[in-house]
């Protein structure tokens, strides 16, 4: 069994797409961090070229054999200079090779310093993974990868404290796209998966070793709905609503700090937790020079479950509130008002209770205004308590408060994710076992009561000169019956509903959808939630959930 070190920082770098050229650079600053003997630094990069496989690096596991002193930090630093060599440190020897002839030609070049190398191999990882390969091409799925690494960490590099470094694309809730990998059959990772793998890893420690932090170094992944389903992993949750972007976290002096903090012997996990936060949000300040803004959210995930009680309040309120034109009409600004993410598909929860409020101000203070009110207060009091730090740079994410709910305009139009996946999200699903109100049932409601009416049900004036409603032909008929089944709201054709194991599919609401699902180009956001259908509604589907017209 290996030495038990303080420290062991994993890298798990989703870089089988198109984010792998500029994925080395990260792994360039991660090594020239330096080391410290008590901090195992361990990467795994997947490249996106064909037949290239996966690599595993023991970052300065060479330094830190060959070196007498306990740390080194910071290479090429003028402390620690000791020649006027300036070239960049290579990865090539930190990579553990599975490779025999390539280790002991380490070994042998070592074996001349008088030094001992002994590392380990990926295949070292003692325990298979019970998910099996999840690829019929030989390619691991996400799920597969991430689980196997994390048992490699665990088994070779045990630690008091574990942090894990997640680099990849996000937009997990909604759109099970997280860590996307071009060659995978099952290419990404769904929300309930990444809970499921994390919390294995967390169960599988030993009493006296902590799973500390999660990073998200990923877009649009500190919501509600992934705080709460990791709330029982990691102690500590870093991540951003918005946009991250490959470089906007300095990986070198966030490494510099951990060590420092070490040598320093501070004990205050929290105050260092603090720095790394402010470390990435000043290097992500630069960004509005091309003009990107940014958002980053510290999250304590022991406090969410608060949350998620007042989140069922709110929900409540919210749905009666619905039946009402006038708090109706508030809900609707307040959703128009708020701090939203990727193409509107997300809206801050606590710049949604912040602008109800203000809307209802010329309400009377009666019935479901009063409802709401106390609601949106006891979120934004909770929120105040998970949320350790929430900050922004750039004018696009000023109104960010930390944590983000899933809410889009109109019902998503992928059947598999809408309502079943989301309804078996832990946020969702915990909330009705505890027969409470949740977000789901709040967004369905919502989805009915905001839709405008088809044409054919609109009432008309009766005036001269105002056109008189129109009466379909029977070819008319027809047609209708094919565009309300084929086509999706905007027009467009509707998302393919056939194997609910592919991971293909376009985010789960149709208002704005990327027309590449790795994050791509995407087209303009709508905020209409229009029938999919011109006719009146037959009376037999009248009332039924997501199917009631009755705004407008």
């Amino acid at each position: 069994m290996a030495d038990t070190k303080e420290w062991t920082l994993m890298f798990y770098l989703g870089s089988d797409n198109a984010l792998a050229p500029g994925i080395v650079s990260q792994l360039k600053s991660i090594k020239q961090a330096g080391f410290h003997q008590d901090v195992n630094v361990i990467a795994q990069f997947d490249p996106r070229v064909e037949n290239t496989p996966a690599h595993i690096f023991d970052v300065n596991i060479v330094d830190k054999i060959k070196s007498p002193k306990p740390w080194k930090i910071g290479f090429g630093s003028e402390e620690f200079a000791e020649s006027e060599d300036s070239s960049v440190p290579s990865l090539v020897t930190d990579k553990l090779w599975e490779e025999q002839a390539n280790a002991d030609l380490i070994k042998k070049s070592l074996g001349k310093l008088g030094v001992e190398y002994r590392p380990k191999k990926p295949s070292d990882c003692k325990r298979q993974s019970k998910f099996g390969n999840g690829a019929s091409n030989g390619e691991p799925s996400p799920q597969v990868s991430l689980t196997t690494f994390l048992e490699f960490c665990r088994e070779n590099y045990p630690a008091h404290h574990y942090i894990l470094f997640l680099l990849g694309h996000g937009l997990v809730v909604g759109n099970d796209m997280f860590l996307f990998d071009e060659h995978a059959e099952q290419h990404s990772l769904s929300l309930s998966d990444l809970g499921g793998l994390l919390g294995d890893f967390k169960k599988e420690l030993p009493d006296n070793q902590f799973f500390e932090v999660v990073s998200f170094h990923s877009c649009s992944m500190s919501a509600l709905e992934v705080a709460y389903e990791l709330k029982d992993t990691a102690n500590y949750m870093l991540a951003s609503q918005g946009p991250a972007f490959v470089g906007s976290w300095p990986y070198r002096q966030i490494l510099m700090r951990i060590f420092y903090d070490l040598v320093r012997e501070e004990k205050d996990l929290e105050k260092t937790l603090k720095s790394i936060f402010k470390e990435c949000l000043d290097n992500s300040q630069d960004f509005q020079l091309a003009g990107y803004s940014f958002d980053l959210c510290l999250c304590d995930l022991s406090k969410v479950g608060e949350l998620r009680t007042s989140l069922a309040q709110l929900s409540s309120a919210l749905s009666d509130g619905l039946k009402h034109s006038a708090t109706r009409e508030r809900i609707l600004l307040a959703h128009w008002d708020a701090q939203s993410y990727w193409q509107e598909s997300y809206t801050d929860i606590g710049d949604f209770c912040f602008c109800l409020t203000q809307r209802c101000n010329d309400l009377p203070e009666e019935g479901a205004v009063t409802a709401i009110r106390t609601a949106c207060i006891s979120v934004l009091r909770d929120l105040n308590s998970a949320v350790i730090k929430s900050e922004f740079a750039g004018p696009a994410y000023q109104y960010s408060h930390g944590l983000s709910v899933f809410y889009p305009w109109s019902m998503p139009e992928n059947i598999k994710f809408w309502p079943t996946d989301y309804r078996n999200y832990k946020l969702n699903k915990e909330t009705k076992e505890a027969k409470e109100a949740t977000w789901e049932s709040f967004l369905t409601n919502y989805f009915d009561f905001t839709r405008r009416r088809p044409r054919g049900a609109e009432p008309v004036p009766k005036s001269k000169g105002v056109q008189a409603p129109r009466k379909p032909t029977l070819e008319q008929d027809l047609l209708e019956t094919i565009g309300s089944r084929g086509f999706s709201r905007d027009g467009q054709l509707a998302i393919d509903k056939g194997d609910p194991n592919d991971r293909t599919d376009s985010p789960a609401t149709t208002k704005g959808d990327p027309q590449d699902a790795t994050g791509g180009e995407s087209s303009g956001p709508s905020i209409k939630n229009y029938p999919p259908f011109t006719r009146p509604l037959p009376e037999k589907l009248k009332g039924k959930s997501a199917s009631r017209p009755t705004y407008g």
